[in-house]
């Protein structure tokens, strides 16, 4: 699916957003990765395949079709959320969010819970300021996160230089992210669907650039904390984390484990970042989401 629905939200900004699965079913929002867009999925992936879900799949803002939303933090999204809820006639849903999008569906969890039927992270980070976070990291990204908290000036053009090689050269775009990453995950980046799936999102996640990518790593990994505790989170919540997985760890995965109340955590031997590739991953959406 390429092309995007969108919704004029009431400060006047647009939110994109796309559709898939069971319109009938039940409903599930799905938060894309830092880059990324409402393409993170398409119906030929086995989580957007599970009989009887309806997947709601936005930008956020400034990716894709979404107007930017300067200053804003995570819990500025919620509010986004409700109101395509409210726009699509939603009282209940689901959230889920991989990579960069785990902490908006943490979020979501919080400032939403009477509304929020399931909390599913899928190699979510998790803020990086506890002792042991960034152990085991790739360089890029520790890289990455210092550059955010300490000279944002430079990570932003670093980013951009990141945003234009998609278009100049998407072929070494995708050789050096398969460089940052576990070998699992370099495996499947060597199948031609992943790679095209891969570019397709993240083309339509630099539409507008690269500032969006750098205000979610600001939110996500080089702030000290997101904005709320993780501890009042009361809604039923499961994370997924590949064991391989260097571009977030696993003393992440951890620690959102500890300080959710209740969250249960699954490590996946033989798997790294690329978690939705799972069957087991796909399973057990299955079971929480379909019943």
């Amino acid at each position: 699916m390429t092309d995007a629905k969108t919704l004029q939200l009431d400060d006047g900004r647009t939110l994109g957003y796309a559709l898939l699965g069971d319109p009938a079913g039940t409903p599930a929002f799905f938060f894309h990765g830092t880059p990324g867009s409402r393409l993170v999925l398409s119906a030929d992936d086995g989580i957007a395949s599970i009989p009887g879900v309806r997947w709601i799949l936005p930008d956020r803002p400034g990716y894709g079709v979404s107007s930017p939303q300067p200053g804003r933090t995570l819990l500025d999204w919620p509010r986004d959320v409700a109101s395509l809820a409210d726009h699509l006639g939603l009282e209940r849903f689901a959230v889920a969010g991989v990579s960069g999008g785990g902490p908006h569906a943490a979020a979501c969890a919080f400032a939403l819970g009477p509304r929020v039927t399931a909390t599913l992270l899928l190699a979510s980070p998790a803020p990086a300021s506890f002792r042991g976070a960034t152990r085991g990291m790739a360089l890029g990204n520790w890289i990455g996160i210092w550059l955010g908290r300490y000279a944002p000036a430079v990570s932003r053009k670093l980013l951009a230089s990141s945003a234009a090689a998609v278009g100049r050269d998407p072929e070494g775009y995708l050789n050096a992210l398969a460089g940052q990453m576990a070998a699992p995950d370099r495996a499947l980046l060597q199948k031609l669907e992943v790679r095209e799936a891969v570019l397709r999102d993240v083309r339509e996640g630099y539409r507008q650039g690269s500032e969006a990518q750098a205000s979610d790593g600001v939110l996500v990994l080089s702030a000290k904390d997101w904005g709320f505790e993780l501890g009042a989170i009361e809604t039923r919540t499961f994370a997924w984390h590949g064991e391989d997985d260097i571009l977030v760890t696993e003393a992440m995965a951890r620690h959102l484990e500890r300080k959710i109340p209740g969250c249960r955590l699954r490590i996946l031997p033989n798997v790294g970042h690329f978690v939705t590739e799972s069957t087991e991953v796909i399973e057990d959406c299955r079971r929480i989401l379909a019943g």
